[in-house]
């Protein structure tokens, strides 16, 4: 029995296999451009992460002078539900910021995929208005 030659095999190995041919071509792109964005994603909830984080410890730091300040129990509560009000704000705050930003960098993203030029930006892809809590 005789095997057949394929007539589509080649020495090409792109011809030859077409899986490889997609993931060499817009496949890869897509790839890098969500790699690029999941590194930058990364990168700026990190720095807006450590950003929240110092302006909370240094609010809290402020609280629990205020609390050993308190000369009675209703003074404690009071300053106890000062803090814990702030607290809540400044955390349903930055839970808003955070889909801000996320949303900024998919947009950066999105003109860069339409464009297919890159941006060189040297600067925080953060907003240059910066809510301090």
């Amino acid at each position: 029995m005789k095997h057949h030659k394929s007539t589509h095999a080649s020495g090409d190995p792109a011809v030859s296999n077409p899986f490889q041919s997609a993931l060499n071509g817009p496949m890869a792109e897509a790839m890098g451009r969500g790699a690029s964005t999941f590194g930058r994603s990364v990168s700026t909830l990190q720095q807006e992460g450590m950003r929240f984080m110092t302006r909370r410890l240094e609010q809290n730091v402020k609280a629990i002078e205020q609390f050993g300040a308190c000369k009675s129990l209703p003074d404690l509560l009071s300053a106890q539900q000062r803090w814990f009000a702030e607290m809540t704000r400044a955390y349903s705050e930055e839970l808003a910021r955070c889909g801000e930003l996320m949303t900024e960098v998919l947009h950066e993203n999105g003109g860069r995929a339409g464009n297919g030029h890159e941006e060189n930006k040297s600067d925080s892809p953060h907003r240059a208005d910066v809510r301090e809590h």
